[in-house]
C-alpha cells in the first residue's frame, strides 16, 4: 500500500442525477480502496430525490458535494468537477457503478512504472446483481498492454469507459477536449490516445451496473448518432480502411439497437448506411432481410 504523504493525490470526478438507490454503495467502493490519497468531487445535476442527504450522511472530509441547476449532461457535470480538481491524477466514476478494492492503487503503480504513459484503463464487466458478472470488457483478464492504442480504439480493441480511466492531469492541456461545447466521454479517451501512450490493465477492476435508468440506456440513439460524428471527426487521422470499418460497425450496431426495439424501418436505414460503406459485404443485406421479416410479423 502507498504512503499517502508521498503518493500522488487522485481526484475522482462523479456526476450524479437521482441516484439515491445506488450512490451509497458506489461511494463505499471508493472508501474501501486500498489507495487512500484521493478526493471525491460529486457534481449533482439537479437531483430531486434524496441523493444529497445520503452523501451528507457519509462522514469523510475527502468528499466534496456540489449541486447545480439541471443541465442534463454527465459530460458537462464532469467538466465542472474537473475545474475543482486538485489532484495530480484524475479518475472518473459514475454514481451507480463499483470499483474493485485495488483499482486506484494498481493504476497509480502502473503510471509510475510507465512514465511515458499519459493514461491508464482497466478491464471490467457489466452486472445487474453484484458479484454476478455478465459481459466482460476483454476476453483477456490479466496482463498489461503499454503502447499507442489510438488505432486500436477504432478497431473495438479498447473498452472506452471513463469509469475505467485514470489520467495525468497535465495531459488534459495537450488535448482539445475543453474546446468542444458538447464533449463525449469516449472522445476524451480518443483525444488522449491521439497524444499519449496508454496502459491497459486487463484485470477486471471496474464493474458497470446495468439498469433501466442508465444514462446510456435512456439516450442510446443520441449517443449512437454522436458516436458516428465522433468517428467522422477523426477521419484525417485514420487509415482509410480503419475509418470505413469503424463506421460500418457503428451503423450495424445502431441498426441492431433499433431492431431490438422493433423499429424495423429505422433499423433498415442504418443497415443500408452500413452497406453504402461496404457495398461488397453481405452482412448488411442479411440484416436488412431480417428487419423486413420483423416488419411483416408485426
Amino acid at each position: 500500500m502507498f504512503n499517502t504523504i508521498t503518493s500522488p493525490k487522485v481526484s475522482i470526478i462523479m456526476p450524479t442525477y437521482n441516484r439515491a438507490a445506488y450512490i451509497r454503495e458506489t461511494i463505499a467502493s471508493i472508501l474501501d480502496q486500498t489507495y487512500q490519497n484521493w478526493e471525491l468531487i460529486i457534481v449533482d445535476d439537479g437531483s430531486d430525490d434524496n441523493t444529497k442527504e445520503i452523501v451528507e450522511e457519509i462522514d469523510d472530509n475527502r468528499i466534496e458535494f456540489y449541486k447545480i441547476e439541471r443541465i442534463g449532461s454527465p459530460s458537462k457535470a464532469r467538466d465542472i468537477g474537473l475545474e475543482k480538481a486538485n489532484g495530480e491524477l484524475i479518475a472518473f466514476m459514475d454514481s451507480d457503478d463499483l470499483w474493485a478494492q485495488p483499482k486506484l492503487e494498481k493504476q497509480v503503480i502502473a503510471l509510475q512504472q510507465y512514465p511515458g504513459a499519459g493514461f491508464s484503463l482497466t478491464g471490467g464487466y457489466n452486472f445487474k446483481n453484484p458479484d454476478e458478472p455478465l459481459e466482460y470488457f476483454y476476453k483477456q483478464r490479466e496482463g498489461i498492454r503499454y503502447e499507442n492504442v489510438f488505432i486500436s480504439c477504432f478497431k473495438s480493441e479498447v473498452a472506452g469507459f471513463t469509469q475505467a480511466l485514470m489520467l495525468r492531469k497535465e495531459c488534459l492541456a495537450a488535448t482539445d477536449f475543453f474546446k468542444k461545447e458538447k464533449p463525449l466521454t469516449e472522445e476524451l479517451i480518443l483525444n488522449l490516445a491521439s497524444h499519449f501512450k496508454a496502459i491497459i490493465l486487463y484485470e477486471p477492476l471496474f464493474y458497470r451496473r446495468l439498469h433501466d435508468t442508465n444514462y446510456s440506456s435512456l439516450n442510446w440513439a443520441k449517443r449512437h448518432a454522436e458516436g458516428l460524428e465522433m468517428i467522422r471527426s477523426f477521419k484525417s487521422s485514420l487509415p482509410p480502411e480503419v475509418f470505413v470499418d469503424s463506421l460500418f460497425k457503428s451503423y450495424i450496431n445502431f441498426g441492431e439497437q433499433y431492431l431490438q426495439r422493433r423499429e424495423s424501418r429505422k433499423a433498415i436505414g442504418q443497415f443500408f448506411n452500413a452497406w453504402k460503406n461496404k457495398p461488397f459485404s453481405i452482412i448488411p443485406l442479411k440484416k436488412m432481410a431480417k428487419a423486413i421479416l420483423y416488419a411483416f410479423k408485426k
